[in-house]
């Protein structure tokens, strides 16, 4: 027969909407067929027409309304979308404030306002801003996107950055060049809170906050809620991150009150580098420009730890900051690996040729292999 096969799977709602479209085409026929007769009957399937309409509207809107604020998750074999009483939770609606005023708060010189998470992230425009001022990142194409296509093109190369910068194991990243554009607030929330993390966020954020998500399998339409976890013990993180950035070492003290000895340290961790470097005809002569892309300290990892770094493995003449930012990761990454602890900086504080963050370097690594030099 020519019937609906029963077989096939519904989505959430479709049996109700096909009900009423029954009903409707029913009167439609009605419609035509005593259209060019007396009209009260005509006039009265029309008025219930209408109502049938106001009726579907009404009860499928249950249905659509938390895809519509927040974007739903179709990758995989499902659909995920965030559950009505998720979005009027305040555990919810305060961390997503805070991350936006934290936001707002990163981009005031760019005079950049966001006021919806999902909806002002979704192109990438915001998030390019957001990475170039906390990391120093270069995004080459800061032309506004305007087609999809595009737009998820200038999203790849954001998100690639941003992960590259947080360094997370590919199993650890919660987000995705799909969710984000499609405005799907749990990816959206762990990208930030992950962001605010990483580069130290003066609010406090909301501790133990969960999602709960309506999971819909799509062979079968099956329905279940999961619940994501958000963020943990916030307190801690933010008194660990507290701690890291008030912990003071020797060239903090140096820089504050022995500067006239700086020339001194300086001098001295030259001639250390020097002596290494010797070993292959290379010197250096300043101290910030000339470690800044990261060559020279993976030449020293690898003549102090006697191994060959493959050059397809980092690059000897950087140009793009990119490559320089890889270059100087790659070289704290040999450090943490020979059991150095990691020094007080960054990859990026090195590129950007920040002193007191290059010495904190090239100590690390002097006194670790201080003995090659006698």
């Amino acid at each position: 027969s020519s019937g609906i096969n029963a077989e096939w799977p519904l989505r959430p709602g479709a049996t109700f909407e096909l009900h009423i479209f029954v009903r409707i085409m029913t009167l439609l026929a009605t419609i035509l067929k005593r259209g060019h007769s007396g009209g009260r009957e005509v006039t009265n399937a029309v008025k219930e027409v209408d109502e049938l309409e106001r009726e579907k509207e009404e009860a499928l809107r249950p249905l659509t309304s938390g895809i519509m604020e927040t974007g739903m998750d179709e990758s995989g074999d499902y659909k995920r979308q965030v559950s009505n009483e998720s979005l009027k939770d305040p555990q919810v609606q305060a961390l997503s404030q805070q991350l936006k005023e934290w936001i707002n708060d990163v981009l005031t010189d760019d005079h950049i306002v966001v006021k919806n998470l999902c909806e002002d992230l979704s192109d990438g425009q915001v998030l390019s801003a957001l990475i170039e001022s906390l990391a120093g990142a270069k995004i080459e194409h800061k032309e506004v996107a305007q087609s999809v296509a595009s737009q998820k093109a200038k999203l790849t190369e954001v998100l690639n950055q941003i992960n590259y910068h947080l360094q997370v194991a590919d199993d650890g990243i919660k987000w995705n060049v799909d969710n984000i554009h499609n405005k799907y607030l749990v990816s959206v929330l762990h990208l930030l809170v992950a962001l605010a993390r990483h580069y130290g966020i003066q609010r406090r954020l909301p501790s133990f906050v969960k999602i709960n998500v309506l999971q819909i399998t799509k062979a079968t339409q099956q329905t279940e809620t999961i619940s994501e976890q958000i963020t943990g013990d916030e307190e801690r993180e933010h008194y660990n991150f507290a701690a890291r950035q008030q912990e003071r070492d020797v060239f903090d003290t140096l820089f504050d009150s022995a500067p006239d000895k700086l020339n001194a340290v300086k001098g001295s961790l030259m001639a250390f580098a020097n002596k290494q470097l010797s070993k292959i005809d290379k010197s250096c002569n300043n101290i910030e420009e000339d470690f800044a892309n990261g060559v020279n300290l993976v030449i020293m990892m690898s003549l102090a730890e006697g191994y060959y770094v493959p050059l397809y493995s980092f690059s000897m003449e950087p140009e793009a900051y990119d490559h320089k930012l890889h270059n100087v990761t790659l070289a704290l990454n040999l450090m943490q690996e020979a059991g150095i602890p990691r020094p007080k900086c960054t990859a990026e504080s090195i590129v950007s040729k920040d002193l007191k963050s290059t010495l904190r370097v090239l100590y690390s690594i002097y006194s670790k292999y201080k003995h090659l030099a006698k």
